[in-house]
């Protein structure tokens, strides 16, 4: 029976292989793009991808090649050297840069100039180390515009919702350049085609069936179970059954050499499975041809061979007996360790063979190689196995050349880098409680001040000021440390919006840093004095500095310096009433975040893109994730800025359930952590949103955890917006002592203000709206005041919504206190056109309500209508489905209905949103089965 099967003639993935030549074509023309080939184990993802690989290799592209690894601690970027390896400036790569953005837009280059076209092509993703997912997703930005196709393939079963993966290519999957193809299984007939092509025969009626039943349209377990099919007796239930079933027909020698290749990996040397086979008595070119010949291997380049299919070498590797096991490994490590090995691939033999002292000083030096690679999640894998390992070993010190503290120090910093806070907190701790302050205070107070950045890294303020504090008591006053001790205690003070304490601490750290010429500590009381400064209202003065900031750092050209100059300033113009300026800038710091590959800040440069748009009444384009860049290394905390501006236009819109979705994850995140920037922020949304849903105990617990925390704080126009929430739910509220507790909310947070203005601080525009919007939604409970909500109206600046609103309670008052009511029909009127251009659906509700109940007839056009569509498409929506079913690409879209390309992509985001659906194909579907095509 052949074991070559042509995957179009016989399982019909011709389609399949369409949509990757329609990719290759847009590559040639020079649009880079990324197709996702996603399905179940076994269901021909990796064939469909090698017969289009061989195609394109065919017709002149340069096809590079790789996949993921399967290992308990990864091999960082083990893909691109696999794919990268034949390339002439292969040598070196990962090695010795710069830094990580310097090495990822190396890499860039490379496959850019590798050919036109080029095909990268990464297997596995599923098993896909964390500095691969962070360079596949650079390649995405950095490729964009190269002759380049990237396909990636995945197993679904694999990448659940917290999975790594899955927040991957749900980001990747997004953009505009991306195709996510899925595997079906086989259907009925194109199960019978497979077994008649294997048999070359037809099957029987009862095959079929069976074969239906067992493999589900699997075609590799279609395939095993027809190679393994029984004359008689009961057929294999599990693909590892099959396996083992078919393996027992099989030499004593051609098993147990299966059993040592399943050990090593989904590939093989030569060399080495012949050294392990004579190591355990086994003639390897009988067994090898016995393998070859049953399907189980193949012949993998000049000197090797593979396991035709993963799920074979998992199936053989899970039947292995732990004694069994550990012994396999040993004899691979042993073998390893005399030839050029990667140390991680030799550290994860001996830590599965058991041997501590191997095992601890292998997992030692592949940190460090992984560090030297910028791969800090990797790394700190390697150092928690070292740390695992380090009780059972014979002399560890010895071995590492490294004591206790050290390791710990490492592990803690590769976790840190790596976002994995919390766990770098409990390393630093446990590294402290090593070091004696009286013999070693240098040490101690440099080991209090990593404590410090990581315990506020992970939003545990309290522990941050303590190891700050005792860093700078424990540190010598001649310790080149102390400069960057001071220079945390900065920017602790300003991120907590204590904003006075911050001036003073800036002040006493810049002439420290210019003596030590310490220019990152410089910096950073720069950047200090730019925030406060803005925060105490003294708007020029921190603008100014912030530009100072901003030339130090592209004269200095460190990526870090520049993504945090970038991050402040473009929040800082939002907060001061510059948003037109804000947009600019943001736009220009993503860009020069390409520029310098990953950094931590790009998305919170990308949340003030997105609040200046808010800003601008643009929400269209402020909900729009089309383009989005995305830093998977990113700390959870930065996606915050854009997820709480999002969800504070849904809520505008309406979309309660669009809003949940994007608070929940920050609510997760700034659980149990008195956050000023964005705990403030999240209480508000939280209370707006209860206030829609007329949860009135809810919205007060909000406003008043809110104010807690905002009350604490420097930061004055937090505390405003939460003042003027919390009167406007005790109007909506109405309820008997509602006028009590608005004035006590309205007492405190005008008393705040007041103490801020009494230490020199001046109030900012955005604070004076809020506190006036809180005065009077104040009279709704007291007294119609119709003068107090046209002085809101006359101060609402740039914001549209709020002027609306502010004119909808104009009129509302003026109708109450029996007032003029051509005045109110002009207020109502002007509220009506607000609502219905923004898409405002609640307000344009109350100006409809308003209306009716006052028997108004409004001349122009009033609220935006309900929409029709069972799941809340716009009729422009259901247009664009449409031509989405018709596989038109945004431009073409745009073509047809006269808009432009980018206002095509908002509508086919939120079509996706609407519907919950996660690609174009699946929209394609969707527009099909509604018949719209």
């Amino acid at each position: 029976m052949s074991r070559r099967v042509s995957v179009p003639e016989l399982i019909g993935r011709r389609s399949e292989l369409a949509v990757l030549g329609a990719a290759l074509t847009d590559a040639v023309a020079g649009t880079g793009r990324l197709v996702l080939v996603e399905g179940d184990a076994g269901v021909g993802k990796t064939r469909v991808v090698q017969e289009f690989a061989d195609r394109a290799a065919r017709d002149g592209a340069t096809v590079l090649s790789g996949g993921c690894l399967q290992l308990e601690a990864d091999i960082p970027y083990a893909p691109f050297e696999e794919a990268l390896g034949g390339l002439p400036d292969r040598q070196g790569l990962f090695r010795g840069g710069t830094d990580r953005a310097t090495e990822f837009r190396r890499v860039a280059d490379m496959i850019a100039a590798a050919g036109r076209p080029v095909v990268l092509v990464l297997e596995d993703l599923h098993w896909a180390d964390a500095s691969t997912r962070d360079l596949f997703v650079f390649l995405q930005r950095a490729l964009r515009h190269a002759p380049v196709l990237q396909i990636g393939t995945h197993r679904t079963g694999e990448v659940g919702g917290d999975h790594p993966v899955a927040g991957m290519v749900a980001e990747l999957g997004r953009l505009p350049h991306t195709e996510r193809l899925r595997m079906p299984p086989l259907d009925p007939a194109e199960t019978t085609a497979l077994a008649r092509g294997l048999l070359g025969v037809e099957p029987g009626g009862e095959m079929v069936k069976v074969l239906l039943i067992r493999a589900e349209g699997n075609p590799f377990f279609t395939e095993e179970l027809i190679a393994a099919w029984p004359a008689r007796g009961e057929v294999p239930q599990t693909v590892r059954e099959v396996v083992i079933t078919r393996l027992a027909r099989l030499t004593e020698g051609a098993r147990q050499l299966s059993r040592l290749a399943s050990v090593i990996g989904r590939s093989v040397s030569h060399d080495l499975l012949a050294e392990l086979a004579a190591l355990s008595g086994v003639d390897i070119g009988g067994s090898v041809r016995d393998l070859i010949h049953h399907g189980q291997l193949v012949t993998a380049g000049d000197d090797g061979y593979a396991f035709r299919h993963a799920l074979i070498r998992e199936a053989i590797y899970a039947d292995l007996l732990p004694g069994e096991r550990r012994a396999a490994h040993a004899r691979v490590a042993r073998l390893l360790a005399a030839r050029p090995t990667p140390v991680a691939e030799l550290a994860h033999h001996w830590d599965a063979a058991g041997e501590a002292d191997e095992a601890l000083a292998a997992s030692v030096r592949a940190g460090e190689s992984a560090a030297a690679a910028f791969a800090s999640a990797e790394a700190h894998a390697h150092y928690e196995r070292a740390l695992r390992r380090w009780p059972g070993a014979s002399d560890p010190e010895a071995l590492t050349g490294l004591d206790l503290a050290t390791l710990l120090d490492r592990a803690a910093a590769a976790a840190s880098i790596a976002s994995r806070n919390a766990r770098a907190v409990e390393l630093t701790r446990e590294r402290l409680a090593l070091l004696d302050p009286v013999r070693e205070p240098e040490r101690a107070a440099v080991a209090y001040a990593e404590l410090a950045h990581r315990a506020w890294a992970s939003a545990d303020w309290p522990l941050a000021r303590s190891a700050n504090r005792r860093a700078l008591e424990l540190i010598p006053a001649d310790s080149p440390e102390r400069v960057a001790i001071m220079a945390h205690r900065v920017g602790l003070a300003m991120l907590q919006s204590r904003h006075r304490e911050a001036l003073r601490f800036a002040r006493e750290l810049i002439p420290v840093a210019q003596a030590a010429g310490d220019t990152r500590s410089y910096a950073r009381g720069l950047m200090v004095l730019g925030i406060s400064s803005i925060g105490t209202g003294q708007i020029e003065d921190g603008l100014g500095y912030l530009r100072n900031h901003l030339a130090l750092a592209n004269e200095t050209r460190d990526p870090r310096m520049i993504g945090v100059s970038y991050a402040n300033h473009t929040e800082a113009l939002v907060w001061v009433d510059r948003p037109e300026e804000a947009l600019a800038l943001s736009r220009e710091g993503i860009a020069r975040a390409s520029e310098f590959g990953f950094d931590f800040y790009l998305l919170l440069i990308v949340g003030n893109q997105v609040r200046a748009l808010a800003e601008l009444s643009r929400w269209d384009e402020a909900l729009d994730t089309t383009d989005d860049p995305t830093d998977q290394g990113a700390d959870a905390f930065t996606r915050l800025p854009v997820d709480q501006t999002r969800a504070d236009v849904y809520l505008k819109r309406g979309d309660v359930a669009a809003a949940a979705a994007l608070l929940a994850p920050a609510a997760a995140t700034l659980a149990g952590q008195d956050d000023v920037q964005f705990g403030t922020e999240l209480s508000a949304l939280q209370a707006l949103m209860a206030l829609q849903e007329g949860r009135w105990a809810d919205a007060r617990a909000a406003v008043r955890e809110g104010l807690r925390v905002a009350l604490s704080a420097d930061n004055q126009h937090r505390a405003a917006r939460l003042t003027a929430i919390g009167v406007r739910v005790e109007a909506d509220a109405a309820h008997d002592d509602g006028l009590t507790r608005a004035d006590e909310i309205l007492a405190a947070g005008e008393a705040h203000l007041a103490a801020l203005t009494e230490d020199g601080a001046v109030p900012l525009p955005r604070t004076l709206r809020s506190l006036a919007l809180a005065r009077a939604e104040r009279t709704r409970l007291a007294s119609p005041d119709p003068a107090a909500w046209s002085t809101v109206a006359g101060i609402a600046a740039h914001d549209r919504h709020l002027l609306g609103y502010a004119r909808f309670r104009e009129a509302e008052a003026l109708l109450l206190g029996r007032g003029l009511r051509p005045r109110a029909v002009t207020a109502l009127t002007e509220a009506a056109g607000i609502a219905a251009s923004l898409g405002a659906i609640p307000l344009a509700k109350d100006v409809r309500a308003l209306a009716e109940r006052a028997r108004l007839t409004l001349p122009t056009v009033a609220a935006t209508p309900a929409a029709e569509d069972p799941h809340g498409l716009t009729a422009r929506e259901v247009e664009v489905l449409a031509l989405v079913g018709l596989g038109r690409t945004n431009a073409e879209i745009a073509a047809a209905l006269f808009i432009s390309t980018k206002t095509a992509s908002v509508h086919v985001s939120n079509i996706l949103r609407k519907l919950g659906l996660k690609s174009r194909i699946q929209a394609a579907a969707v527009a099909q089965r509604r018949d719209l095509t």
